[in-house]
């Protein structure tokens, strides 16, 4: 069975987009779904405990976002290294419905069975490592652009999820709800006493929504050179399509250039049109290049400016010994055709930070 976002999914939950596309589905597509439905059941009688959890709100929310691949994920680490906050673990994320209840007995067990590193980018990974908030919501079958190979049937509706609010009302209040109670969830974790920092690309696409539910996030926005971010996401989506899926993809992956550009151009668009929403105290925006020359100078502004709690030098220089072998993936240069879509797309965006195509 290829990688699934559903293995943590409840049976109520499993059935939610399989019945949206109902029509859609084939005979193969049908066994594919029938065979999850075990765990379905499994997840949720161990989703039952959950329900008598309290949640309660983490100390602050810090919201990452980028697009993929433009080291949202080292800045992540390394905000998260300070040990004063705490992000969503790849445990949680995949089983977002029972963790508070689980995390003691079968997080050891899944262990056994988790990729010891990421499969796009060999990067170091476990049931600790620090997990984007996206994957939680999959996995609870809400709305994200991620569910777009796992239903292939109508792509325009899954684009739509990367903005949320261009939805209909029921699926925007289904995210919601499930996002806050997952946040909650999180915040029952530490007690409330602890910042959470969560990492999406697509939130930059969301920030009205997400200023809506949690007024007082702060933002922090990293941008990188565009050849390096595409050269690194051509491969993402290439993994990406091996996920579990219940439909023909071939479209998809025939269409991989146009989406990848478009979604890029769409989540710095969007980030650079409503990032004046937030209050300029709550958002900073960094460059790769100077986090990647200068982490805790960087780090250190970071907490300064949003007036964050913890930093701790010590603590980041630990965490970059830890990654310091990490060797970079090697990718194929780029076609002049995909460099001149990007020059079209992208314009405004390597205007404003002034990258070279």
């Amino acid at each position: 069975m290829s990688v699934s976002f559903f293995y943590g999914t409840t049976l109520r939950r499993l059935f939610r987009f399989p019945w949206k596309f109902r029509r859609n589905f084939s005979l193969i597509g049908g066994i594919k779904l029938f065979s999850l439905i075990p765990l379905g059941l499994f997840n949720s009688i161990l989703a039952i405990p959950d329900f008598f959890f309290r949640g309660k709100n983490p100390k602050e929310i810090v919201i990452i976002v980028g697009h993929y691949r433009s080291g949202t994920t080292h800045l992540y680490n390394l905000m998260e290294a300070t040990g004063q906050m705490f992000a969503p673990s790849t445990y949680e994320c995949a089983m977002p419905y029972h963790f508070l209840f689980t995390n003691i007995w079968l997080k050891p067990i899944i262990s056994f069975f988790t990729p010891k590193k990421r499969l796009f980018d060999s990067m170091k990974m476990d049931v600790n490592t620090p997990q984007e908030d996206e994957i939680a919501m999959a996995t609870c079958c809400a709305a994200t652009p991620y569910l777009i190979t796992s239903f292939p049937f109508d792509p325009d509706y899954f684009k739509s999820c990367i903005s949320i609010s261009e939805m209909e009302k029921h699926d925007i209040d289904d995210w919601k709800n499930q996002h806050r109670r997952f946040i909650r969830k999180l915040g029952a974790k530490s007690k409330g006493k602890k910042g959470l920092i969560l990492k999406s690309p697509a939130h930059a696409s969301r920030i009205s929504l997400l200023l809506e539910m949690y007024p007082n996030a702060k933002f922090i926005h990293i941008h990188r050179n565009p050849i390096s971010v595409v050269r690194s996401s051509l491969n993402l989506y290439r993994v990406w399509y091996e996920m579990q899926t219940f439909g023909d993809i071939s479209s998809l992956k025939e269409n991989t250039h146009n989406t990848l550009l478009e979604t890029y151009s769409k989540i710095e668009s969007d980030w650079d049109i409503d990032h004046k929403k937030i209050d300029s105290s709550n958002r900073i925006d960094i460059a790769y290049s100077e986090l990647k020359d200068n982490p805790k100078k960087i780090i250190k502004n970071i907490f300064s400016h949003l007036d964050l709690e913890g930093f701790s030098e010590n603590k980041i220089t630990s965490y970059l010994d830890s990654v310091k072998d990490h060797q970079k993936g090697k990718y194929p240069p780029l076609e002049d055709s995909m460099i001149a879509k990007m020059k079209t797309l992208l314009c405004d965006y390597c205007e404003k930070y002034q990258y070279e195509l």
